[in-house]
């Protein structure tokens, strides 16, 4: 698997095909074909499959300027011979859906703009899109690869950690070669600085799949490299949140609890740990950097058994309210106003906008109805798994305040 900003796919031909000696599947950036030129991603190999987006506006007529943007997927028809190309309504962004005989795989190939604080907005919403495709199609082992413009230690690069935080993914290129590090996948032509830019994320269930991860520092047809990744689709391993995404985990509530409540949680929490299977593997074996897939196995047990104890207790000692007094429907969602009613209101407009057209199956209206639809339930179920800490953010956010007037109350006094 590799992700290479070709930078001009025409120039850069004879690299991409050498990766396609390579690589099963390949993820291109700034190709810089026209529209009516995406076909042309068919020419490169016979026995590789294709999608790709274009960033250019043929519509306005002549384009100035040198061309720029567009993405690309190519896939090896022999090895993934069932391939769905999923529709993502962004010129930043495609993706792939491949069925195996296992599970399905989801691949996408993401071209983020220039790292700045203008385009922080752009750079987010791109992500959006990634999560909506992602929750829309409920596939475990997700791959995002691309140029993410995103150094270590920069603002792209914070934002893209806390976006896998919150996802429970992992950035494993950096993970696996470091931080510290001396990759780098870019060189400026203009000064010659050096910059990691181009990334791969994956799913829990995907991570173990990568095996090795490196930079191919002999290219000379673009100023990045291209990044490559050994992953092995038969060890794909099962997604913990698909394990325990039972009726137990969506009764858990959280909030107060009554010292009652308390005292049997910690009842329950005990009787049930003490029944987990502490198997000889994690005595035998302290090494800390054993890789033993049979031994990360029995860790993702472990670490699931944990969890479902903790949360059968939680469900277990807790008092349910009167039924009169408290309806969960009703309650209002935490952060509404300021996660999630910009993209709601986007939403309704969007599909007022397909009701006057006459409900259109196709075309750019129905489109853009489907696309602010996906951000909206991306950023309302981001705000649902997070309302702990909106909450606690919004009472910092009131203490802090009461502070500041507390104090410039004493000032003028």
């Amino acid at each position: 698997m590799t992700t290479f900003n070709c930078k001009n796919i025409k120039r850069s031909l004879e690299c991409i095909r050498d990766l396609c000696r390579h690589s099963d599947i390949i993820a291109l950036q700034e190709t810089w074909l026209l529209p009516s030129e995406i076909s042309y991603l068919g020419s490169i190999e016979a026995d590789f499959g294709y999608t790709g987006t274009s960033a250019m506006d043929t519509s306005e007529g002549m384009l100035r300027g040198r061309p720029y943007g567009g993405v690309a997927l190519l896939w090896r028809r022999s090895v993934f011979n069932n391939v769905i190309v999923l529709p993502c309504n962004n010129s930043r962004v495609c993706a792939i859906k491949i069925i195996t005989s296992d599970r399905p795989i989801i691949v996408v190939c993401v071209y983020m703009p220039t790292d700045s604080q203008d385009n922080l907005p752009v750079f987010t919403d791109c992500l959006s899109v990634v999560s909506a495709i992602v929750d829309e199609y409920g596939i475990e082992s997700v791959y995002i690869l691309g140029d993410f413009n995103a150094h270590p230690y920069s603002i792209f690069y914070y934002e893209l950690l806390n976006y896998c935080y919150d996802q429970r993914w992992s950035c494993i290129d950096v993970e696996l070669l470091g931080p510290h590090s001396d990759t780098y996948t870019f060189v400026s032509e203009a000064h010659g600085s050096r910059r990691w830019l181009d990334h791969c994320l994956v799913t829990d269930a995907a991570r173990h799949s990568i095996s090795k991860v490196y930079i191919m520092y002999d290219v000379l047809w673009s100023d990045h490299y291209p990044l490559i990744l050994h992953f092995n689709i038969k060890i794909i391993s099962k997604k913990l949140s698909s394990i325990q995404s039972n009726s137990v985990n969506n009764n858990v509530r959280w909030g107060q609890r009554s010292e009652e409540e308390i005292l049997l949680y910690q009842s329950e929490c005990n009787k049930r740990l003490k029944s987990i299977d502490f198997t000889e593997i994690f005595t035998d074996c302290a090494g800390c950097y054993c890789d033993r897939p049979n031994h990360q196995g029995a860790i993702d047990i472990l670490y699931n058994n944990i969890v479902i104890s903790l949360s059968e207790a939680a469900v277990t000692s807790r008092k349910y309210p009167n039924k009169n007094k408290i309806n969960d429907r009703n309650q209002n969602i935490i952060g509404w106003n300021k996660h999630v009613k910009p993209a709601h209101s986007e939403a309704r407009l969007r599909f007022r906008i397909w009701l006057l057209h006459g409900k259109p199956e196709s075309g750019r209206v129905y489109n853009d109805m489907c696309e602010s639809r996906k951000i909206f339930k991306s950023r309302l179920k981001w705000c649902q798994n997070h309302q702990d800490l909106i909450k606690m953010e919004k009472l910092a956010t009131c203490h802090d305040k009461k502070i500041s007037f507390r104090f410039g109350k004493k000032q003028r006094g």
